[in-house]
């Protein structure tokens, strides 16, 4: 069976997107139903979390539940995908993964039924939080990469809004290592001397400096911190700091993340971690 095709525009539409938001709005966006359809919604602190579609087998119709529930536009690639496969489809069960960020499920049954989601990774399958910032609230994951230029971009455009109120104890936020060392020359040299910042309790301050561009003398933001340099030395060349970051990425590949920054909040994978109102409706969600 082939694979449901690329997600097109990311950053298009999102704007629509009625997943995380208040579930009023969502039939409206909807639309009116084909005959002999329901369309049920399952909700979380007053949030959508899931749409259940019962009835006859209708792929543009799908299609646009698809468009109207996550704001991207999935509608074309699905209609592509159906059309190649519906000959094999009759009777099977199946979930498809939307670029990592949805999951549908199919039922090819009588009647037809669907589920769409957003995708979760549980607590348990992330190991322990190191690198937090906030004391309460729910946990925002960040998988990043210091030399990322869209991880740079978080971190100037969303993340100091986030960090303000973890500051007031609305949210934790949680910096993992995602270095993708075969495009990034210096995303593991940042990554470790982040590390050894960390060690001596400076990470955040050491992170901001670093997504803010300014990656390669590593000890000379060390310096600029008040570190102990002899210790940030050590700290470098120690198996154990390497370890460390290892860990983190070889976790970010096991789940399937693609690239960075990818996004949890709590459980549930941000489709557009850019929005800092999308992040927000999220964080609700997982609250």
């Amino acid at each position: 069976m082939r694979r449901l095709g690329a997600l097109l525009g990311l950053l298009g539409g999102l704007a629509l997107a009625q997943i995380a938001k208040p579930p009023e709005g969502f039939q409206k966006a909807l639309g009116p139903l084909p005959p002999g359809a329901q369309v049920e919604v399952e909700t979380r602190n007053n949030r959508l979390l899931a749409v259940r579609y019962q009835g006859p087998e209708n792929a543009a119709f799908l299609g646009r539940l698809l468009d109207r529930a996550t704001g991207l536009p999935f509608s074309e690639a699905f209609l592509t995908w159906y059309k190649e496969n519906a000959p094999g489809l009759k009777g099977r069960a199946l979930t498809l993964n939307l670029e990592g960020a949805f999951l549908l499920e199919l039922a090819f049954s009588d009647p037809f039924r669907a589920r769409l989601a957003p995708r979760r990774v549980e607590a348990t399958a992330l190991d322990q939080d190191r690198l937090v910032l906030g004391e309460k609230g729910p946990m925002l994951r960040i998988f990043s990469d210091f030399q990322c230029p869209y991880c740079q971009r978080l971190a100037r455009e969303v993340l100091p809004s986030l960090k303000a109120r973890a500051a007031q104890g609305e949210l934790r936020i949680s910096y993992r290592h995602f270095p993708l060392t075969e495009i990034h020359p210096e995303a593991l040299p940042a990554a470790l001397a982040s590390e050894c910042a960390a060690s001596q309790k400076a990470f955040w301050p050491y992170h901001d400096r670093l997504m803010a561009g300014r990656l390669g003398n590593y000890l000379a933001l060390a310096r600029e911190l008040g570190l102990d340099l002899e210790a940030f030395r050590r700290c470098l060349e120690d198996p154990k700091t390497k370890a460390l970051v290892e860990e983190d990425r070889a976790l970010a590949l096991r789940l399937g993340f693609r690239g960075t920054p990818t996004v949890l909040a709590g459980p549930y994978l941000v489709p557009n971690p850019f929005s800092l109102t999308q992040v927000l409706d999220y964080l609700e969600l997982a609250r």
